[in-house]
């Protein structure tokens, strides 16, 4: 590269961008107005607003792929040696203290009660998990491009944009590169002027749906991320460059106050760049002496070259994760949250609407987290922003003086502006820690699953709280289905300790996701249905004597289980997991963790799991409880842990927050199904293709959310709204 950039789309529109900053802010304005007024009307806006941002999404990647090969290509070899050793130093050590500020700021968060259902994202990242090296390493580079393996498709660009150094004749394609990423960047203006339309339809949805309570938990995100963005705009970045170089602080921020109120307008920090190389030179030349001895690397080189490296205001964007983690009850321990941190820079090059998501995956963390991350964008933007702005001034400052062997450290100011930072850092951290935990609302999770109830239940149902009531039937030689319909009775078996799929709320009422399957099933066929209670040891008994016609409960297919009973076609999966005190969680990342304990005493509630269990860990000690409640309340043998599926586990977990769900790696699954008599093929049949037909329909998938990933647990009186609640012009 031997000539500064020339100015883009996007630059020659630079007047104009304050308007559209004032639209922007118009519309995020107006969205939550709108949410106010109208409250959960302004749900189906939402779609609308996922729409805006996949539009978004659709342009990262290519972006960076042309962008980075054609700056890499344009360096000649000597110059990128010296350019590439002091920018990758100062890159570095930006990167760390990136890394560093994440780690601190999280302490800021209070301990809280908390918990989550069951996420469906376990389930994704699933190829990543089993092979950690495609994601860093681009063995095939376009199944990193389709799987959105950011960090392997920058190590493919910077690969590519090195070897083009080297190849003559090079400038046409870089030209076609220059030309592709500037036709990307018209893309994505005139996705910005789309933003207002896109910004009112999210924060619409999101001010209509969201509570108080969750907007009082989404306080400490903001204040986690302003705490940040102060402590390295106006502490770290200033104190870096007041103390290895000869420039004062009052200048660097003198020379930074007109990009820096441009970029708070416009909320683009690409359109500041020919400013900040401007200042920058300005800065630098104050100095008599200052004389550049490395021909044409200037701050109009360096200024574009670091801004196509991650700044640390963006790298603040995942202090959303350690937010989102304790939002939920599963805050991340200090070394997590620093690898995540870490994995995060790596993977920064995207939109944080690829790397967040992606990062949540990681953490087991529900996807719907990303509507409070969208949220308050137009000022956390703005605040990263501000930060880019000094990143970049000090990146180019450092590597110009590294350049020109002009560093010198000022100890005296170094350490008299570190004890000050450091003292105003931790007074920050004090107050905010102390107002987090005085503000952060009551855990309610546990009431509201309690609180749940079939949405449509039958009509004709009686539930049996012991086998002693229960009307003995008959003797009958009749198959089960022609025995149901002649009786006009089903008689289920269930188990009252099988959280989601059955157990009784606090009205003594007996729900969950299979006990709804079965009002659906006995008002298909017609008939009277009862619930008669069952235990592991004598289940397989009471169906081949007729007690109950089909057993539920979650009961997940395994070998051993076949030898004894039948089973219909499975309607869902379960994950199996490992439930530990939340101190532990680290301990169980993998089936075969070095970290677990020589002496480890796991829990399951079946004999035939039992078996499972033990070839799964062979050095571990397997024991068989009573019950899952016996665990949570007591833990009487002193367990470790409880192996369990992690779906019915999460929802443990909601009544007994000190406790998390681990599911170690590789993913176990197993299919879940329903119980009956083995030799009796025309029942399953029928129950089969009903549960088919329910699959069809959709029915089973809603009861999943339900009941397993909590919807059933927010569905509570609508939320407070102008329109409804103050007017009321709507019911």
């Amino acid at each position: 590269m031997n000539t500064p950039p020339q100015k883009t789309s996007t630059e020659e529109r630079t007047p104009r961008s304050g308007y559209m900053g004032l639209w922007i802010a118009l519309g995020l304005l107006l969205g939550i107005l709108c949410g106010v007024f109208f409250g959960e009307y302004c749900e189906k806006l939402d779609v609308i607003g996922k729409a805006y941002v996949g539009l978004l999404q659709m342009t990262v990647l290519p972006y960076l792929v042309f962008s980075l090969i054609a700056k890499m290509g344009r360096l000649d070899v000597d110059r990128a040696k010296k350019l590439g050793v002091a920018a990758l130093t100062v890159l570095l050590a930006m990167g760390l203290i990136g890394v560093l500020l994440i780690v601190l700021v999280s302490c800021i968060l209070p301990a809280i009660k908390g918990a989550s259902f069951y996420s469906p994202s376990l389930n994704r990242y699933e190829i990543g998990d089993s092979d950690a090296l495609a994601q860093f390493v681009p063995t095939n580079i376009f199944r990193s491009l389709a799987d959105e393996y950011v960090p392997a498709v920058v190590v493919f660009c910077l690969f590519f944009g090195c070897s083009l150094m080297l190849v003559r004749g090079k400038e046409q394609l870089l030209d076609f590169l220059d030309v592709c990423s500037d036709a990307i960047g018209r893309v994505n203006l005139f996705l910005i002027r789309l933003a207002p339309l896109g910004l009112f339809a999210l924060s619409a949805a999101a001010a209509g749906t969201i509570r108080i309570e969750e907007l009082s938990r989404l306080q400490a995100y903001l204040i986690m991320f302003t705490i940040a963005c102060v402590i390295a705009a106006f502490g770290v970045l200033p104190l870096i460059v007041c103390s290895f170089t000869e420039i004062r602080y009052r200048d660097l921020f003198h020379a930074a106050q007109e990009p820096l109120l441009t970029v708070i307008a416009t909320g683009k920090l690409f359109v500041v760049l020919p400013q900040i190389a401007e200042k920058c030179e300005q800065l630098l030349k104050k100095d008599e002496d200052s004389t550049t001895d490395i021909g044409e690397t200037t701050p109009g080189v360096l200024v574009p070259l670091a801004y196509s490296v991650p700044h640390l205001g963006k790298l603040f964007a995942f202090i959303f994760v350690s937010f989102g983690a304790w939002y939920v009850g599963r805050g991340l321990s200090p070394s997590q949250t620093a690898g995540m941190a870490a994995t995060g820079t790596l993977s920064s090059f995207a939109s944080p609407l690829i790397t967040i998501p992606y990062q949540l995956d990681q953490f087991h963390l529900p996807q719907d987290l990303m509507a409070l991350f969208i949220l308050p964008g137009f000022a956390t933007t703005r605040l990263a922003d501000v930060v880019g702005v000094l990143h970049l001034m000090v990146v180019t400052i450092l590597v110009t003086k590294i350049l020109q062997k002009r560093l010198r450290v000022n100890w005296w100011t170094l350490a008299a502006s570190t004890l000050l930072l450091f003292a105003c850092t931790c007074t920050a951290f004090a107050v905010s820690r102390w107002y987090l935990a005085t503000t952060t609302p009551e855990y309610d999770l546990d009431q509201r699953l309690l609180a749940m109830e079939i949405a449509d239940p039958y009509a004709d149902v009686q539930v049996y709280q012991s086998r002693d009531d229960v009307t003995v039937r008959p003797p009958s030689q009749l198959p089960t289905l022609e025995r149901v319909k002649a009786e006009n009775l089903l008689r289920v078996g269930y188990h009252p300790d099988h959280l989601p799929f059955s157990f009784f709320n606090n009205q003594q009422h007996l729900v969950g996701l299979d006990v709804e399957l079965m009002h659906r099933l006995a008002e298909s066929l017609g008939v009277k249905l009862e619930f008669v209670p069952f235990s592991y040891n004598t289940v397989s008994e009471q169906l081949e004597t007729g007690e109950i016609d089909i057993a539920l409960g979650g009961l997940i297919v395994n070998l051993e289980r076949l030898k004894t009973v039948g089973f219909t076609q499975p309607y869902q999966t379960a994950t199996i997991a490992i439930v530990v005190p939340d101190h532990r969680r680290g301990e169980f990342d993998t089936w075969n963790n070095s970290e677990m304990p020589t002496t480890l005493r796991l829990g399951v509630v079946y004999k035939d799991m039992a078996v499972v269990a033990r070839r799964k860990l062979p050095d571990a000690e397997i024991v068989v409880i009573d019950s899952i409640g016996s665990f949570f309340d007591q833990n009487q043998q002193n367990l470790d842990g409880l192996i369990m599926a992690a779906e019915e586990g999460a929802t443990w977990n909601v009544l007994y927050p000190e406790h998390t769900v681990v599911t170690p790696r590789p993913i176990v699954r197993r299919p879940v199904a329903m119980a009956v008599r083995p030799d009796d093929v025309q029942w399953v049949r029928f129950l089969d293709g009903w549960l088919e037909f329910e699959r069809l329909d959709g029915a089973v998938d809603s009861l999943r959310s339900f009941w397993i990933e909590g919807d059933g647990a927010k569905q509570r009186s609508p939320r407070w709204s102008v329109v409804r609640d103050v007017l009321h012009w709507l019911p």
